[in-house]
């Protein structure tokens, strides 16, 4: 199956501001390289035309150097339209006469994945055209006559890639002479038999204005790790829930210690030094503190630099005490703190399979990972 994929990018971000959203940057790149990246790791796809402004051209050129796309020979340029349909129309010119399948993606779509790409093709090898479509979440109404509630369930929001055999295309696109909707509606000016649907993905957005780029590409993610030995005792805390044992924590605070990673885990995300430079071991103001109390102030500090927890992820490694009867209520407590819903706490109990101090039931070590969202100050 030889495949050819079309870009768009003809656009002038009129929506977005003075800049071309396009060349904004976003993960390792911009905007439109991220859209480009995907394409490259699906096996069968010989050509990426871009449809682009030739005045941005040489933007385009940089901007794949700086990527390290300059020596990839798929990727070459098509002349960008007045309007959408243009854009494709043009880049059709481009399409090789031995080509089975044409994707068609928009360049303002950088979180497209490669999973989705292949669900599209596939539908597409199945019925001829296909493209993925998102359920609607909010309520909807028709403002064409006044306001008027419509049945979502009948509706759907398109999303590219749009996929369809390159006759199909090339046909459609041959004799569109309007600027249309979108891919689907050229497409159904000559194709009438079923249309296959995939799944749309909620993440697949259309960058449009500039908040788009900074919900998606301002997150933080840090991890951390503590170990404590252990000594006779009445107990130990995990994440500010009490455990009844025979042990207790070798420790200067509590030795909470996955409240510790944790901790760790911010810092680490926002750019601090570890707790041992925020609570240090000789200040007598942390003897025998809480941990769970520290990991609030941890939070605050990240929420004072514009940061605040999106999720977590725990792993507690114990030979003993038995942890499972504990990780939901140890769970709630992560989440009080860090002030996010349970769902988005995941709380891990294993042994050390005997080994090592940790498998004596000698210590209890932990494992923290956290993602941070961008908040406004």
């Amino acid at each position: 199956m030889k495949i050819e994929v079309i870009v768009t990018a003809g656009g002038k971000s009129q929506r977005y501001g003075e800049k071309n959203k396009l060349f904004e940057k976003c993960g390792d790149s911009c905007v439109l390289i991220e859209a480009i990246k995907p394409f490259l790791q699906i096996p069968n796809v010989s050509k990426i035309i871009v449809g682009i402004e030739s005045s941005y051209a040489d933007e385009f050129f940089a901007a794949a150097d700086a990527a390290g796309l300059a020596e990839e020979k798929r990727i070459v340029l098509s002349t960008g339209g007045s309007s959408r349909t243009q854009t494709v129309k043009n880049a059709t010119a481009a399409i090789d006469d031995d080509t089975e399948y044409i994707l068609i993606h928009d360049g303002a779509r950088p979180f497209v994945t490669k999973e989705l790409i292949s669900q599209v093709l596939q539908s597409a090898a199945d019925y001829g055209v296909a493209l993925p479509l998102l359920r609607l979440t909010d309520a909807a109404a028709d403002v064409s006559r006044g306001v008027e509630p419509v049945d979502r369930e009948n509706l759907r929001l398109v999303q590219t890639p749009f996929c369809a055999r390159k006759e199909i295309v090339t046909a459609a696109y041959l004799h569109a002479q309007n600027a249309f909707y979108d891919d689907l509606s050229v497409i159904k000016t000559c194709f009438s038999g079923e249309i296959g649907i995939v799944d749309g993905d909620r993440n697949n957005i259309k960058i449009t204005y500039n908040d788009d780029i900074r919900d998606n590409d301002h997150m933080l993610a840090g991890c951390g790790y503590d170990v404590h030995r252990t000594k006779a005792g009445d107990g130990v805390k995990l994440l500010g829930i009490e455990l009844p044992c025979d042990m207790a924590f070798i420790a200067h605070s509590d030795g909470d210690v996955p409240a510790h990673a944790l901790m760790d885990a911010i810092l680490s995300a926002i750019g601090e030094k570890d707790i041992g430079h925020l609570f240090p071991v000789d200040d007598a103001r942390y003897d025998g503190a809480d941990s769970m109390e520290l990991l609030r102030a941890v939070v605050r500090i990240a929420r004072m630099k514009g940061y605040a927890p999106f999720n977590a992820s725990v792993t507690v490694i114990a030979q003993r005490p038995y942890l499972s009867p504990y990780v939901d209520r140890m769970r709630a407590s992560a989440a009080n703190a860090l002030g996010i819903d349970t769902t988005r706490v995941g709380i891990s109990a294993t042994t050390n399979e005997e080994v090592g101090e940790i498998g004596d039931g000698k210590a209890v070590a932990a494992y923290a990972t956290v993602s941070m969202k961008k908040i406004s100050l």
